[in-house]
């Protein structure tokens, strides 16, 4: 591989070995990464089929504040903005760089951000470590471009970066196939640009807003321990979660994990668990998956909680994130359908909960304002003509119980007597987090309308009981 006169090759001792320089802190280049104050678009685009004209549309679709600024030699202006022949044709500073040319041009592109002293640097271009040795020397002929500069760089063969505050998104995925998620509390950092694009459609199709989201590839140099530490400084983000296929480094992210977790909950889905997987893995971002069984004990004994699926985490992320850990074992479960309450009964014995009998005072105040023919136990079945104000009597004595650790309310939306004010008597309840609050709830449209209010209250709602006792679980054994 040539770059300016020179050759370089690569060296096989190294090409694992993290890239430790002492330079500007990660902390100062991951502002620029997501809250930058002007980006270059390299490979910007007129045609509307190639990834440069799908970012830089993002950009300016999504209403980024800052400059923008197309770079491709063959174009004089692309979407009515100037374009340069190169990033050292923009006079002003750039704080973020996204490389979106072709493998054989790209290393070259990143030696001009370095020269033009831009911090940070996305570069979605694959063709690095996952093709083979070719790749491999190129990748390795990054790492010595960035080395002992002033530029860090997030990938190569990623997404990239998506901000939904500072209106950042580098994803090459217009928005009318790929919808962008609210503003939440949840950062979500995934080594796949795929999976990720996928998880965070889902979420947005949810209602499940999140803080920010990476994706980083080839990890050539800014990897998941740099991402962790920003994250868990971040005011914004209440959870982090984290997707990966193979660890560069397990000792180090063992004890950032370790560290970190006790300050804010680390949700953590490894793939490659299995040998098809893990091969899956070192063709797609040249990860070593490793050991899972040693992986699974380290993720346990660091603090994190391990999701085994994508549903768990966020499932899990939202629990974390919105309600406090419960104190206790002890679960009451209020519903206006008795099958539900049976299903959630079930689930909690599952996992080790514990269903208690109510105390008098509490079954005094539910009995108050419930029918002569119901019966008044844990579950608690406040039968199928309940309205908003049942509720409320109900919810407001089990948030008062000392003896109840944490409330799951199963809800059937769509009975004629439940007025849509069921969202503000669950908001007011979980007003002041006493204890945590999941509420449990299946259906259509007008359903999903309610419950995607709940979402913004910070209050968790799932489909089945349990995957609400199984978030309510991942809530106990959290260290904070």
């Amino acid at each position: 591989m040539r770059v300016g006169g020179r050759v370089t090759k690569p060296n096989p001792v190294v090409i694992y070995t993290k890239i430790y320089i002492p330079r500007i802190t990660i902390s100062y280049i991951m502002k620029s990464f997501f809250n930058p104050k002007s980006v270059a678009i390299i490979g910007a685009s007129e045609n509307p089929k190639k990834l440069g004209h799908t970012v830089m549309k993002n950009f300016m679709d999504f209403d980024f504040t800052g400059n923008i600024y197309p770079v491709n030699p063959k174009a004089d202006e692309i979407l009515g903005k100037k374009c340069f022949k190169s990033v050292l044709d923009i006079k002003d500073p750039v704080d973020l760089a996204v490389v979106l040319v072709p493998s054989q041009f790209s290393n070259t592109v990143v030696l001009e951000c370095t020269k033009k002293n831009i911090p940070a640097v996305v570069v979605i271009t694959a063709g690095y470590r996952e093709l083979g040795a070719l790749g491999i020397a190129r990748e390795q002929e990054l790492k010595n471009i960035i080395r002992g500069t002033k530029t860090r760089v997030v990938g190569p063969n990623c997404i990239g970066l998506f901000d939904p505050f500072a209106r950042t998104d580098t994803l090459f995925l217009p928005d009318y196939k790929l919808k962008r998620p609210p503003q939440g509390e949840i950062a979500f950092i995934s080594q796949s640009g795929a999976f990720g694009a996928a998880v965070l459609d889902w979420a947005a199709t949810e209602g499940i807003g999140i803080s920010h989201f990476v994706s980083y590839g080839n990890r050539v140099d800014v990897d998941e321990i740099d991402l962790i530490r920003y994250f868990i400084k971040d005011k914004k983000t209440k959870a982090i979660l984290l997707y990966i296929e193979g660890a560069r480094n397990g000792r180090a992210l063992y004890e950032c994990i370790k560290k970190e977790s006790m300050k804010k909950p680390i949700i953590i889905l490894k793939a490659g668990k299995f040998q098809a997987g893990s091969k899956a893995a070192s063709s797609h971002t040249g990860s070593l998956a490793g050991s899972y069984s040693v992986f699974k004990a380290a993720i346990k004994q660091s603090g994190a909680i391990e999701a085994e699926t994508s549903e768990d985490m966020f499932d899990y992320a939202r629990a974390l994130a919105y309600q406090p850990r419960p104190k206790g074992k002890n679960i009451a479960v209020l519903t206006n359908g008795g099958g539900f309450g049976v299903l959630a009964a079930d689930a909690l014995e599952k996992y080790g909960f514990s269903i208690p009998q109510l105390s008098k005072g509490t079954i005094n105040k539910i009995a108050s304002i419930m029918p002569d023919y119901a019966t008044i136990h844990n579950p608690i079945d406040i039968i199928g003509d309940a309205d908003s104000n049942r509720y409320a009597v109900c919810l407001k004595a089990l948030m008062n119980d000392t003896e109840i650790d944490a409330v799951i309310v199963c809800t059937l939306m769509q009975t004629s007597s439940l007025e849509p004010e069921i969202v503000d008597v669950l908001s007011n309840a979980n007003e002041k987090k006493r204890k945590p609050l999941l509420v449990v709830s299946a259906g259509g449209e007008y359903t999903q309308i309610l419950l995607k209010s709940l979402e913004k209250e910070g209050i968790p709602a799932y489909p089945s009981p349990e995957r609400a006792v199984r978030s309510l679980k991942a809530l106990y054994d959290s260290k904070k």
